[in-house]
C-alpha cells in the first residue's frame, strides 16, 4: 500500500448461472484490476451452456470455482463467503463488472477507516453491449434514507469479512432483496459503512436480468425485510413508521400487479393471526384495495380510504408493536395522511396513468392540507418523467450530477422509496 503496509486480501465471489454472453467480460474485469492479493472465487449452480468452458479458460488465475446444482444465487454467494480468507469480501454477478482500480479504492479506504463494515460507491447502468446508460449515484449513510430505499449499489459493495461473519452471512430465504437485507442488518448494529463518490461497478441491464424481467417478484421480499426488522426489535417511532410504511407499499403493490408472486406466507414469527389461513394484514388491506383499484373515485371514498388506512396502522401496531401506543404523539394521522400522499405513485409505478391521476385529484381536493408534507409533490414529478420522452432524456443526461441527484431525491423520490 502507499503506506508500505501489506494490501489487505480482498475475496470476490461470483456466483454463476447460465450467463455464458457475460461471465468472461466479469472475470477479466476482475483479474486484470491488477490486485497484489486477490482470492477469486466462482460458483456456478450448474450451467448448460458456455459459461463452464469459459471458465476453465481462466481457471490457472481464480482461486477456487466449482459449478454443480446449489440453492440459489444467495446460497452460491453464501458457499463462496465461507470458503473466503479474505479480510475484505464483496460478490460480483456474472453479468455485472468492476471499473478500473475498484479494489485498490475499496482497501485504501478500508485502510483509512478500519473500523468500516461496509465501504460502497457509485455505479453505472450499462446496457447488454456494455454501452453506459446513465450514472447511479449514491449518498453518505444515514439508517433512515435507507429504510426508505435501498440507495447501496451492490456491484460497487466492499464488506468486512468480520462484520458479515457476524450477523451470519446472507439471510438465504432472500433470493431478490439479499443485498437490502444485509445493509439493514449491519446499519442497525450501528456498524460504520462508508461512502466513496466513485463509480466502482457497471449494473448490467438485459433482458434475462432479476432487475428487467422479474421486478414484481422484489415485492414480497421487501414485505419481509421489514416484517424481519420489526419482529427482531422496534426500532423506534420514526424508523417505525417507515417500516410500516414500506410494508403498506409492498402489499399493494403486490396484489394489485396481479402476478402469480405471493407476499411470503411464512413471516418471521411463522404464525397466521387465524385458523382461517388469512394473514393479519388481510382484512384492513383488501379495504384499501376496494378503494385503490377503482376505476372513478368519489369525494365520499377519500375519507373511507383515510379510515381503511387507520385500521392497517392500528393492525400493524397489535402485530409488531403489541397495540402499544406510538411514543410519538399524533404520528398515526401522520402516517396516513403520508399513505395517501403515496397511493398514487404506487398506481403509476403500475402503469395507471389514468386512475393514478384520478385518485391523486380526489385526495388534493378533499384534503389540501397534504400540500405541506413534501411526499405530495413527487407524484407530478414521477408522471411528468414517466409520460414526457423529453424530459426523460433530459433527465437521463443529468443523473451524472449529484447535485441534482439530491434535488430528484426531493421532488421524486426514488422508483421504490416510499414515506
Amino acid at each position: 500500500m502507499p503506506d508500505g503496509k501489506p494490501w489487505p486480501r480482498i475475496s470476490i465471489v461470483t456466483p454463476s448461472y447460465n450467463q455464458g454472453q457475460f461471465i468472461e467480460e466479469t472475470i477479466r474485469s476482475v483479474l486484470l484490476q491488477g490486485y497484489p492479493d486477490l482470492e477469486y472465487i466462482i460458483i456456478d449452480g450448474g450451467s448448460t451452456d458456455e459459461s463452464v468452458e469459459i471458465i476453465r479458460k481462466y481457471e490457472r488465475w481464480i482461486t477456487f470455482w466449482t459449478s454443480e446444482p446449489d440453492g440459489g444465487q444467495t446460497n452460491a454467494i453464501n458457499k463462496g463467503f465461507k470458503r473466503s480468507t479474505g479480510e475484505i469480501v464483496a460478490w460480483l454477478n456474472s453479468d455485472d463488472v468492476y471499473t478500473a482500480g475498484a479494489l485498490c479504492t475499496a482497501a485504501k479506504a478500508f485502510a483509512e477507516q478500519p473500523n468500516s463494515a461496509v465501504i460502497y460507491g457509485d455505479m453505472a447502468y450499462v446496457d447488454a453491449g456494455t454501452t453506459i446508460l446513465s450514472h447511479i449515484g449514491s449518498r453518505k449513510f444515514d439508517l433512515e434514507e435507507l429504510y426508505r430505499r435501498n440507495y447501496i449499489r451492490q456491484p460497487a459493495s466492499f464488506i468486512s469479512a468480520d462484520a458479515i461473519k457476524k450477523i451470519g452471512f446472507l439471510d438465504e430465504r432472500f433470493h431478490y432483496a439479499m443485498d437490502y437485507d444485509l445493509w439493514i442488518c449491519l446499519g442497525q448494529e450501528g456498524n460504520v459503512m462508508q461512502y466513496i463518490p466513485r463509480t466502482l461497478a457497471w449494473f448490467r441491464l438485459h433482458g434475462s436480468s432479476k432487475s428487467v424481467s422479474q421486478q414484481e417478484a422484489f415485492w414480497p421480499e421487501i414485505f419481509l425485510v421489514f416484517d424481519k426488522v420489526l419482529t427482531c426489535r422496534t426500532p423506534g417511532a420514526p424508523l417505525t413508521e417507515i417500516a410500516y410504511s414500506r410494508i403498506l407499499q409492498s402489499l399493494l403493490i403486490n396484489h394489485l400487479s396481479q402476478q402469480p408472486h405471493k407476499i411470503v406466507r411464512c413471516t418471521s414469527k411463522g404464525m397466521l393471526d387465524d385458523g382461517d389461513g388469512e394473514m393479519f394484514y388481510q382484512k384492513p388491506l383488501q379495504e384499501v384495495l376496494r378503494f385503490v383499484d377503482k376505476d372513478h373515485f368519489h369525494a365520499g371514498d377519500s375519507y373511507l380510504l383515510m379510515e381503511a388506512l387507520h385500521e392497517i396502522y392500528k393492525t400493524l401496531e397489535n402485530e409488531y408493536n403489541m397495540g402499544k401506543i406510538s411514543p410519538s404523539i399524533g404520528s398515526k394521522p401522520r402516517w396516513v395522511y403520508i399513505q395517501l400522499a403515496l397511493l398514487p405513485g404506487y398506481l403509476l409505478l403500475l402503469g395507471e396513468r389514468t386512475k393514478s391521476v384520478g385518485l391523486y385529484k380526489t385526495i388534493l381536493y378533499m384534503h389540501p392540507f397534504l400540500l405541506k408534507y413534501p411526499q405530495t409533490y413527487r407524484f407530478p414529478g414521477r408522471y411528468v418523467m414517466k409520460t414526457n420522452p423529453m424530459f426523460k432524456k433530459i433527465l437521463k443526461n443529468l443523473r451524472s450530477s449529484r447535485v441534482f441527484y439530491g434535488i430528484r431525491s426531493i421532488f421524486f423520490g426514488s422508483a421504490i422509496g416510499s414515506y
